[in-house]
């Protein structure tokens, strides 16, 4: 080409911009669903019992544990809304009551926000995103957790 740029170098660029553009809107999606997350646990209440009310509404929201519902047997995550509203306010005994797992799943949310901000963050100073390799073992692990916590509380009542 007679312009002096390398056709090779610049479908690189293109794509290196495409993929960052794609990096940047997945890591915006997980910190607004991580976001979300903390903010309702913040803003939202529970009975103590079954019962979550968001702000400003005295009705409970409905039951949404089909396991419970269909089965009568609590499912790994049940607890786990009310637990994430305690935490939040404070309320740790109330969390540890509401589901075992709570505190290693909140955590894992809450690590989202700084994680993503920095990504996005690198993303826009025209950085690679970090990598870290285990990270995709999370979720595995957290839903070990969950699972291992629900076989346990299971067991433990019979």
């Amino acid at each position: 080409m007679g312009n002096g740029v390398d056709p090779v170098v610049l479908a690189t660029h293109v794509n290196f911009t495409k993929h960052q553009n794609a990096d940047r809107i997945g890591h915006l999606i997980f910190l607004s669903f991580a976001s979300l997350i903390i903010l309702l646990s913040v803003l939202m209440s529970t009975d103590g019992k079954q019962a979550v009310f968001l702000p400003g509404f005295s009705s409970p929201l409905p039951d949404t544990c089909s396991s419970r519902r269909m089965l009568g047997v609590d499912c790994p995550g049940c607890g786990l809304t009310r637990a994430f509203i305690c935490i939040s306010h404070g309320q740790l005994s109330k969390a540890w009551k509401f589901n075992h797992a709570s505190f290693i799943i909140y955590l894992f949310v809450a690590i989202q926000l700084p994680w993503h901000a920095i990504q996005i963050w690198r993303i826009q100073k025209g950085k690679a995103a970090l990598y870290w390799p285990f990270i995709y073992w999370i979720p595995m692990a957290v839903a070990i957790i969950l699972l291992t916590n629900w076989i346990w509380t299971l067991t433990r009542f019979q």
